[in-house]
């Protein structure tokens, strides 16, 4: 039986990322001398050792983010990192590394550090068989339903402007008028509150309820509560829903099976905890 082993990227985050990015982008764009020394990534700063890891770090999130490997982002990666050693240092000499607010940050830092490793390493090690792949994909496409739905819909905050947009069409004033004129959905509202295609199984399921019985060009009755506020709705058109093949979708079918075995594993180690 064939099986999938998964490889992810560092997401370790920190403010140091952001003022490394900053920095580079504002370096000048002058040309590189290519005989120059390379940007030396380890040091030593008032005695204190900062290890080449902490700049391949910072590098490699910039790198993540689409930046370009140059020695003015490398410069400014190392000019972060002495930067912030040095309040680091300035800290300590004034007792602020005792402060209990201060001390609770950095235990928390180093525990979503060691969280997050412990995930990725989950992640690394999932086996993920064609089997498992197989059970997913029967399970994904057995959750989008058999029908998928194209809608038009205007969104309002309350209940009342609701009720008012419902009047108006119920009367015949133009639905993508009222969409464009009323409606808080910026992806929809220039298109006359017209959607995408959406599998039934996307469907909120009081928007469900609320087309699964419509003809084409047919306003559902009332209008819908929904998270994102009040929606009027109508039906645009229907048809029967075809999946993607499995072969289209296996890197997310990977994905999924490798994250349900994580979670699978943080339940054993929750289900053991002695939490008090």
């Amino acid at each position: 039986m064939k099986t999938h082993r998964l490889t992810v990227k560092s997401t370790l985050l920190s403010a140091a990322l952001c003022t490394a990015l900053s920095l580079a982008q504002a370096q000048p764009t002058a040309q590189v001398n290519a005989s120059a020394a390379p940007v030396a990534m380890a040091m030593t700063i008032n005695g204190q050792s900062s290890p080449v890891e902490r700049g391949d770090l910072l590098l490699r999130d910039q790198l993540a983010r689409g930046a370009a490997d140059t020695p003015q982002l490398r410069t400014a990666i190392r000019e972060t990192l002495i930067n912030q050693t040095l309040m680091a240092q300035e800290a300590v000499k004034q007792s602020l590394d005792q402060l209990p607010l201060v001390k609770a940050r950095a235990e928390l830092a180093q525990q979503n550090t060691l969280a997050q490793a412990w995930q990725q390493k989950a992640m690394q090690d999932a086996v993920v068989s064609d089997a498992d792949m197989q059970a997913e994909y029967q399970v994904q496409v057995k959750a989008l339903g058999a029908q998928e739905y194209r809608l038009r819909h205007v969104l309002v905050v309350d209940e009342k402007t609701a009720q008012q947009v419902l009047a108006k069409a119920k009367s015949g004033t133009k639905f993508e008028s009222l969409a464009a004129e009323s409606s808080r959905d910026p992806g929809t509202r220039d298109k006359g509150g017209l959607s995408d295609w959406v599998a039934e199984g996307r469907l909120s399921p009081a928007i469900l309820q609320a087309v699964q019985g419509l003809k084409n060009g047919q306003l559902a009755a009332q209008a819908v509560q929904t998270p994102a506020g009040w929606q009027v709705l109508r039906l645009e058109e229907k048809r029967a829903l075809t999946p993607p093949t499995l072969e289209a979708v296996t890197p997310q079918l990977k994905l999924a099976v490798a994250q349900k075995q994580v979670q699978a594993k943080l339940a054993a180690l929750r289900a053991a905890a002695k939490v008090e």
